[in-house]
């Protein structure tokens, strides 16, 4: 889903006024947009984590129209079951089938570690920050692309991904270094984040169906029916 103009923050500002010259999400909302200030990137990326019931963009289009409304950023999200075995197997075996799956993968014994993995390389590739990318129409970053950049944009489409999944998931570098600390950032692309988020679960029907997905359980066959215990 395309969402209009790119929209760059530039990493020589501090939090509270990095998205002063923002672009709204939405062309056909412009003049409704221009009257209030873009809410602030920690603020709208926490709003979207909450509304996984929306996709991001849409998220972020209702969102904006809030933008004086404060959200704490690392205020934990509702708990949600972990993801399970069966769950990842799954989407491992979706990747395989689209020709996403990455050529490794690390050994661990935790899902939830495996899926994150999934994620980051999904954001890496669907973005454009890793060559080849696959053609599925989220907004592509150029090739002159600074590390930074893609490091921060990754970070933020795999944590903004796993909160709306209800996957416990830290974030992490960049990220983390302006949620906590108010940190400055590097010039990104608000509409690349958004739109790979997208990609990324419509792989899967979208967050909720995603969700669902990860925390399948899958019977054994050789389940003991305990009411046949001795």
């Amino acid at each position: 889903m395309l969402i209009g103009p790119e929209s760059r923050v530039s990493g020589c500002i501090y939090r509270e006024d990095m998205d002063q010259n923002s672009h709204p999400f939405d062309s056909h909302s412009i003049e409704e947009v221009d009257h209030q200030p873009p809410m602030p990137w920690d603020q709208l990326l926490t709003a979207i984590r909450r509304s996984p019931q929306l996709s991001a963009v849409e998220a972020a289009r209702i969102a904006q129209h809030w933008s004086d409304v404060t959200i704490d950023a690392l205020r934990p999200l509702p708990a949600s079951g972990a993801p399970t075995w069966d769950g990842v197997h799954s989407v491992i075996n979706t990747l395989k089938q689209k020709d996403l799956l990455p050529d490794r993968l690390p050994q661990t014994r935790s899902a939830s570690v495996m899926l994150t993995y999934l994620l980051t390389e999904l954001a890496l590739s669907i973005s454009g920050h890793r060559r080849p990318r696959p053609d599925l129409g989220a907004a592509s970053a150029g090739p002159k692309t600074e590390a930074a950049q893609a490091r921060f944009e990754t970070e933020c489409i795999t944590w903004v991904i796993a909160g709306r999944l209800g996957v416990r998931a830290a974030a992490t570098g960049s990220l983390k270094g302006y949620l906590k600390h108010g940190e400055l950032i590097p010039e990104f692309s608000r509409d690349r984040v958004l739109q790979t988020v997208d990609t990324i679960e419509d792989l899967f029907g979208g967050a909720l169906a995603f969700g669902a997905v990860i925390r399948e359980e899958t019977p054994s066959l050789f389940e003991l029916d305990m009411s046949l215990a001795v």
